[in-house]
């Protein structure tokens, strides 16, 4: 992993894939001008992000691996500009954490009312 600092040019927000039930990806394309050497590419790609935002003439700080196409991807950019740490993550865990404790709820009041029912399935009173 090679670390890279300098300028951020050409700031590129996109959203690829299908936005619905949140299954999209947000992709922040960006340059880094360092005086007196070539432009770096850059991507992050995430769910979501946080920590921070980058903007266009941005002093930041990033490592990363270079892909065949000569594109850093990187998930994680210090913004020294802003002073933040910006972090892509590709999914959130709270949702994921609230669906299955609504499942496992669900569970519970299923199989005490099934419990319930079985135990009192012969519908007559005894004498």
């Amino acid at each position: 992993m090679a670390h890279y600092g300098g300028t951020v040019s050409g700031f590129a927000p996109r959203v690829e894939g299908p936005v619905i039930r949140k299954r999209s990806t947000i992709v922040w394309s960006f340059r880094i001008e360092r005086p007196g050497q070539r432009r770096i590419a850059v991507e992050m790609r995430a769910k979501y992000y946080s920590g921070g935002s980058i903007n266009n003439g941005d002093t930041v700080e990033l490592t990363g691996s270079q892909r065949r196409n000569g594109v850093v991807r990187v998930t994680e950019v210090k913004n020294l500009t802003a002073g933040t740490v910006v972090r892509a993550h590709q999914y959130n865990a709270l949702p994921i954490i609230l669906n299955i404790i609504a499942l496992m709820i669900f569970l519970a009041i299923v199989a005490i009312f099934g419990t319930f029912f079985l135990s009192n399935s012969s519908g007559f009173a005894s004498p």
